[in-house]
């Protein structure tokens, strides 16, 4: 078991929050009917879905 250093804890805490706080926004457009657009909505999940696949593999490597 490889154990994470406390700069790499914070380097992923930090980015893990940044994709929450994107999540929490487009949740809040869509529960708001401010996203008329699905293509939209997508799009920015697809962006979530590869940083997140990147900070995954972060770990992985770590």
């Amino acid at each position: 078991m490889n154990t994470i250093s406390s700069i790499r804890k914070d380097f992923l805490a930090s980015h893990l929050r940044s994709q929450l706080g994107r999540l929490s926004s487009i949740l809040n457009n869509i529960e708001e009917d401010r996203i008329v657009d699905g293509e939209c909505a997508s799009n920015s999940l697809k962006e979530v879905e590869l940083n997140l696949r990147q900070i995954r593999k972060l770990c992985v490597e770590g």
